[in-house]
């Protein structure tokens, strides 16, 4: 079953209100398309894994997505956790795309695409101080639990995965979205002995969600000056701005589009770019 669900990233939400908002021509434009680009593929790669997840027996498995949980003076994020009452499971997704090469002995992973390589992290050195990050909670918060065991799960069918130096770890540790239910079968009969009760797990689930503290992402950070965005009322057929207000409804000079409700997301635009505070003279200006 699942108990806490994956919703759309805020600071997504905030890029996707800039890119819409940035005249064409703005000098910032491609650099924020870019990074909605790579942040709607790490969310994508996070979905395609829940539908797989999905498919499991509600009543043997607990799934929690998008844990963010307190950690000494910062905190550590969890992209989806199995509980059972034999063993644990920390999912960490990555959606890349081309080739992927994950070198242990650096700690690093080499993705190539068109000839071009870029370094990224180990991605399972991040979910291996994932897992003992959600071991040093669990211990703190009293809780007795299972083996915790860890996975990198590659989400796109299309991404070539290479293990140049043939290290056993990535061949145990990394494996496509497809394959995360037959790890937990290789769980199942690796971790037989049932330590926990699901009423156990369930009292550790609600206390996880209790604890989780989800990411906010002030608007001032992306240092763009609010004066250089669009204002106005989008249309919902054309994308044009400048809808006017007229016998109730809301036209489009352009295309001629009638909306009732075309504010409603230009007022969600506004809290995403100004933060959770409005009143009625700030509102009419946007």
């Amino acid at each position: 079953m699942i108990l806490k669900k994956r919703t759309i990233p805020l600071k997504i939400l905030i890029y996707e209100a800039v890119v819409k908002r940035l005249p064409v021509n703005h000098h910032r434009k491609k650099e924020f398309q870019t990074k909605l680009m790579k942040l709607k593929a790490g969310y994508k790669g996070e979905v395609d894994l829940d539908y797989y997840l999905a498919q499991l027996p509600e009543k043997e498995y607990i799934l929690l997505q998008a844990l963010r949980l307190p950690h000494l003076e910062t905190h550590f994020q969890i992209d989806t956790l199995l509980l059972s009452p034999s063993f644990f499971i920390n999912f960490e997704s990555k959606n890349y795309a081309g080739e992927i090469d994950i070198d242990l002995t650096f700690d690093q992973l080499i993705r190539t695409i068109d000839g071009k390589q870029d370094t990224y992290g180990n991605p399972i050195l991040q979910a291996k101080i994932q897992t003992s990050n959600l071991t040093t909670w669990l211990k703190n918060n009293s809780f007795s639990f299972p083996p915790i065991e860890y996975f990198v799960t590659i989400s796109s069918a299309q991404t070539t995965i290479k293990n140049s130096n043939k290290s056993p770890e990535v061949f145990y540790r990394v494996c496509r979205n497809a394959r995360a239910l037959y790890k937990i079968e290789d769980m199942k009969l690796k971790f037989k002995s049932e330590t926990l009760t699901m009423k156990d797990l369930k009292k550790i689930a609600h206390k996880l969600i209790k604890s989780h503290q989800p990411l906010i992402v002030d608007p001032k950070v992306l240092n763009l000056p609010l004066n250089e965005l669009t204002k106005g009322i989008q249309c919902p057929e054309c994308q044009g701005f400048g809808m006017k207000r007229i016998h109730g409804n809301w036209l489009c000079s352009s295309c001629g589009h009638l909306s009732k409700t075309a504010h409603i997301s230009a007022i969600k635009d506004f809290f995403l770019l100004n933060g959770f505070s409005i009143n009625n003279q700030q509102l009419r200006e946007f």
